[in-house]
This record gives C-alpha cells, sequence and structure tokens, in this order.
C-alpha cells in the first residue's frame, strides 16, 4: 500500500469536490483568510466518526482512500484521517504545511501516547496551528504560534506555552471556565508513515480510547453535537446543553440526520 508523501498534489477536479463538501465555491489563494475558511468550514461539514474503529477495521491513510471515504462517500474519521487528508488539501492548493504528532492531556491519564495528527501552516513569516480533528469542542481558527498570547475564536479563548517535556501547550478556556490543557506536540516533523503505528493503536488495541463506543461529532456555528457512547449531546456555552439516550435501533437515523453519515 502506498503512502504518499513529497509533491504529489490533488488534481484540480479533487480540488474541486473537496472544496465543494465544505461549500467552498470559487478561487482559492493560498492566505490567512482562506485558510481560516477552510478550517472552519471543515468542522462544520465533516464529522469526526469511529465507525470503522468500531467495526474492527485497520484504517487506510493512502491518500486516494481517505479521498474516497470522507469526499465521495461523505463519510468522517478519526483525527489521522481527518486531519491527514486536510493536510494533503493544504499542500494541493499551495500553503508550507508541516505536521507534528501530538499528546492529549486529560485528568484521568495526564500522559499519553502520541496519537494526534496537527499541522502547523508557514505563512509571511510566521506559523499557524490548524487542527480539524479534536472530537470536542476545539479551536475553528487557525491560532497563531506565540508564545502565551491569548487569541479567541468567537466561542472559546486559547493560547500556547512552551514547556520543556510537552514543547507547545495548547490551552483551552471555555465559557465560565478555567484554563485547561488540550494536547501538546514537539517539533520533529512527520510524514503520513509515522502515522500508521498509531493510527492502527487506535484501530485495535485494547488499550485504545477510540475503539471502545461511539465517538461521532460535528461542530455547528456557535455549538456542536456529539454522539459519546449512548448519548446524543449538544454543548454550547462551555456545557452540556441538552443530553437523550440513543437506543441501537435510532442510530442510524441519528447518525444521517445530524452528521449526514449513511453507514455502511
Amino acid at each position: 500500500m502506498e503512502y504518499r508523501i513529497g509533491n504529489e498534489k490533488m488534481t484540480p477536479q479533487q480540488i474541486e469536490q473537496y472544496l465543494h463538501r465544505l461549500q467552498i465555491e470559487g478561487q482559492t489563494q493560498a492566505n490567512l483568510e482562506t485558510l481560516q475558511k477552510l478550517q472552519q468550514q471543515h468542522l462544520l461539514h465533516i464529522p469526526y466518526e469511529n465507525l470503522d474503529s468500531m467495526a474492527g477495521r485497520i484504517t487506510s491513510l493512502n491518500h486516494e482512500d481517505l479521498f474516497q471515504k470522507l469526499i465521495v462517500r461523505r463519510r468522517g474519521g478519526i483525527c489521522f484521517e481527518l486531519n491527514g487528508l486536510y493536510a494533503w488539501l493544504l499542500e494541493s492548493l499551495g500553503y508550507s504545511v508541516t505536521n507534528y504528532a501530538a499528546r492529549f492531556i486529560s485528568k484521568e491519564d495526564p500522559v499519553q501516547m502520541r496519537r494526534h495528527r496537527v499541522m502547523v501552516v508557514t505563512l509571511d513569516g510566521n506559523r499557524y496551528l490548524t487542527d480539524v480533528g479534536v472530537n470536542q469542542e476545539s479551536c475553528r481558527i487557525p491560532l497563531l504560534l506565540e508564545e502565551d498570547l491569548v487569541q479567541s475564536d468567537g466561542i472559546s479563548e486559547y493560547k500556547l506555552t512552551k514547556d520543556p517535556f510537552w514543547g507547545w501547550l495548547l490551552w483551552q478556556r471555555l465559557q465560565g471556565h478555567d484554563w485547561k490543557r488540550i494536547y501538546g506536540f514537539t517539533e520533529e516533523p512527520q510524514l503520513d508513515i509515522d502515522y500508521v503505528m498509531p493510527c492502527i493503536f487506535c484501530d485495535l488495541h485494547p488499550a485504545s480510547p477510540i475503539n471502545k463506543y461511539y465517538k461521532v461529532s460535528i461542530f455547528m456555528p456557535e455549538a456542536s453535537i456529539r454522539i459519546w457512547d449512548d448519548q446524543l449531546i449538544v454543548f454550547a456555552e462551555g456545557g452540556e446543553q441538552s443530553k437523550q439516550r440513543v437506543l441501537p435501533k435510532d442510530l442510524s437515523d441519528l447518525l444521517y440526520k445530524h452528521f449526514g453519515i449513511e453507514r455502511t
């Protein structure tokens, strides 16, 4: 199986299909305004979902396979799929992209393996963190990679700090909450093939947090909606606004209604 690296780009037809999936029409230039629009639209139109991992399938990170799944079949994916295809789009549009591996941070298990893909885009001498693969309320705009600068996406506040172990640390402050750490990443560039092993871990390993229960989410303009395990949750204004039980018989209908996913 081929995992593309280097200078191979999407065809113009693939770029057009991708942008249509994001509901972006017309010409795009590789600038900050376009990058902001791409990230926002990606979060609004392509969901995070672990249906293949839950079915015991091994995720393909081949670019063509990702394109067929997320764009042609209108599915979603886990971070390695979402950010992997997004990185290919950005490179094909002319952006300078560097990929890194990040560690999520939680109260229960603060030090985790590197199992998240993130990207930094260099524009006009500045670097921006961009990420469309987090399964919770997360930054909706590219973040300037500048230490201690508080930045807002209109929903939450974010900042980046430096740490000897974590490298760059991403912090989030939801409405009505204190600052919390989301993930950290060191600046060791990664290739597509470097994500194969952590992706297989997420798909198959008994300790994986990805293959235990359904995790599906998508952003709305001022909220996000997600299925976690057997709960359908609307998250807004810093907290859960509503929650309802998802019965197995209703799952397929809810996946299509809220996330545009037809189960396969």
